[in-house]
């Protein structure tokens, strides 16, 4: 049978790109993203509006593309631009600057022009070559290139437009909205111009509960401005948000949020952190010769740059404070008001308690929502509710005044609940033991059923270095193992995605992510591939080679890289005589043949040593029987004496 080609269906890119060519203003956004990452100076957007009648477009004065560049890009889908050029853009060769960080790596920024039209036409220019040509979609093709229709050489400018045209789509978003939008994203630096319909994005733009501005006085100095930007919309990321600081109108080192920085004001993580941007305007600092030679940052050791700093970040932490404190207040009462009909059941103390624990969670814990901290409110009323019945009003009742401090030492060390925890980790990992024992002992167990999830729960087994929970099934390394192994028993891809079956063994995969420097998600840490041969099948140079070539499929694809550790366990009843060593494949992958019964033994060795270090615990030995007790369902007495 002829190999059937894939085809689309005509909401295939609206499902995989989302609003970028659904939302006029997450289109704008992005192609002006992408003006930026080409280290552009100047950036002219044409829109369609009531008093505006044209053609979309958007013109930049960046580094350009050649159409071999061109060609590559836009045919590749999810084209991941910072493993190709790195996560800075140097300028072009007539623009002076320093290297600029880049916004693009999911490589969809190029369909954003089909928001407006369903074709456009692309012109670029770089080293003295210019092109253009028409890019357009069909129901059946999300994206289709023609030929060049025009091409020039030795022209001198550089750069790349984009004209939609035709067939204009309507466009619900007024001029003033787009205006405020971007103002809101790209003011942060000032050699970085946008113009709309003829006139340039400024401070203006941005209405009145977008945007503040205050002067501080830096004692012995001057003054400085600060002006405070609300997007009032998180974007994904924190990037273009944070702090900018300006000197003579010209901007020192990155917008963001720095070490010093958000370890003070802000985490980057937090939606707050994605919508607030701060500009500092210090001209002083130049006349104190406090910026470096480059303009890269400020001299670290200059005494008007650290008194300036420490002022501004205490400015901005109480601005912080002043603008989220509308939002704290509605999120307190909205909690309070919704597990009032609870917390009102409580005693006066553990009403106090828990109205206390909302407004350190509130105003501690930003990046919380009204459902998250009502859902722990409730768990907390609950333990409230527990801690206040008849059990443990009898136990105050016949103490003598004298033990009450005792009594207050041993509840503040929770040693009671600090043993259960232990408890429950160790009786958790002997029922994991004693159920691969037990099923190890039966001919012909099902291993995809029966074992491969008792080791997903037991990578703690093979070491110390596997002791995390963040071992997961990694969503995209389960599209490439479906690929992997498209011709073999389908059903494992279909029932447990992380693992597939093969005549002979099961093979389990799973990842550890890696993060950058912002807590971005930015590829694979650690890989484990646990394969579980069948009994009766001896592991020797041919089952490594297996894990080996799937390792290379994984890096073929990009899952691994030259940072990812990968470590491959090939588990059976018997190795082959001279196969015990492990096969090492550079310093990041050891492919590792073991027997049941030694990991097994390893799992039983790490067990037993944790539990001998629990029972010489002079608390274990001395409150043994509160230890049994604790560990018993407990009984609910005199339930009648709470309901009202």
């Amino acid at each position: 049978m002829k190999p059937q080609p894939l085809f689309y269906e005509e909401r295939f890119l609206e499902s995989w790109v989302g609003p970028i060519i659904n939302d006029p203003l997450t289109a704008i956004v992005e192609l002006v993203a992408n003006c930026w990452d080409a280290y552009a100076t100047e950036v002219s957007i044409e829109f369609p509006s009531t008093d505006h009648d044209c053609d979309f477009s958007i013109r930049d004065n960046g580094r350009g593309m050649l159409f071999e560049d061109f060609q590559y890009i836009w045919r590749a889908l999810s084209y991941d631009r910072i493993s190709h050029h790195g996560k800075f853009v140097d300028p072009p060769k007539d623009v002076q600057g320093l290297p600029r960080r880049v916004f693009g790596q999911n490589g969809k920024g190029r369909f954003a022009a089909f928001c407006f039209s369903d074709k456009y036409r692309i012109t670029s220019a770089k080293h003295g070559k210019k092109f253009s040509c028409m890019v357009h979609r069909t129901p059946e093709s999300p994206l289709l290139i023609a030929p060049p229709r025009k091409t020039e050489c030795d022209v001198t400018e550089h750069g790349t437009e984009i004209c939609c045209i035709g067939n204009k789509k309507n466009i619900l978003v007024t001029e003033d909205q787009v205006r405020e939008y971007l103002g809101g994203r790209f003011l942060a630096d000032p050699s970085f111009k946008v113009i709309f319909n003829d006139l340039k994005i400024s401070f203006n733009d941005l209405s009145d509960s977008s945007l503040s501005t205050h002067t501080i006085t830096v004692d012995g100095y001057g003054e400085c401005e600060i002006v405070h930007i609300d997007s009032k919309i998180s974007s994904k990321t924190s990037r273009q948000h944070g702090i900018a600081w300006w000197v003579s109108n010209r901007a020192v080192g990155e917008c963001k949020w720095r070490g010093s920085d958000y370890k003070n004001i802000l985490d980057r993580r937090t939606s707050e952190a994605k919508r607030f941007t701060f500009i500092v305007k210090a001209d002083f600092l130049n006349d104190a010769n406090a910026v470096k030679e480059d303009w890269s940052w400020f001299k670290k050791d200059n005494s008007a740059w650290l008194s300036t700093y420490k002022t501004v970040q205490d400015k901005i932490n109480e601005i912080i404070s002043e603008t989220e404190q509308s939002a704290r207040e509605y999120k307190r009462q909205y909690v309070l008001e919704k597990a009032g009909q609870s917390i009102n059941t409580l005693p006066p103390l553990s009403k106090d308690r828990v109205k206390l624990f909302v407004n350190d969670v509130v105003n501690e814990c930003p990046n919380f929502g009204e459902n998250e901290i009502f859902q722990l409110t409730t768990i907390l009323t609950k333990l409230e509710k527990a801690k206040s019945r008849y059990g443990l009003l009898e136990l105050l009742h016949h103490q003598d005044p004298k033990d009450y401090d005792a009594l207050h030492q041993i509840l503040s060390d929770w040693t009671i609940g600090m043993a259960k925890i232990v408890l429950d980790e160790i009786e958790t990992r002997l029922r994991l033991i004693s159920e691969l024992k037990s099923k190890l002992d039966i001919k012909g167990v099902n291993e995809v059923k029966e074992l491969q999830p008792l080791f997903e729960k037991g990578l703690w087994m093979f070491g110390p270095q596997f002791e995390s929970i963040e071992f997961t099934s990694n969503k995209g390394m389960t599209t490439v193992i479906r690929e992997i192994f498209s011709n073999k028993n389908d059903r494992g891809s279909r029932n447990r995605p992380d693992f597939v079956i093969l005549d002979d063994s099961s093979i389990g995969f799973y990842a550890r992510s890696s993060y950058d420097e912002e807590f971005n998600e930015n590829g694979v840490e650690h890989v484990v591939i646990i394969d579980l041969k069948t009994t009766g099948l001896p592991i020797g140079s041919s089952e490594k080679g297996q894990v080996w070539k799937y390792v290379k499929e994984l890096m073929i694809k990009g899952y691994i890289t030259k940072s990812t550790a990968v470590d491959g366990f090939i588990l059976g009843d018997t190795i082959e005589q001279g196969e015990t060593e492990p096969r090492k494949e550079g310093d990041r992958v050891r492919i590792m043949p073991l027997l049941y019964d030694t990991i097994l033994s390893r799992a039983e060795k790490r067990l037993l040593n944790l539990h001998s270090k629990v029972k010489e615990a002079p608390f274990l030995q001395e409150e043994q029987e509160e230890l049994d007790d604790f560990s018993k369902p407990i009984k609910v007495k005199q339930e009648k004496l709470f309901t009202c």
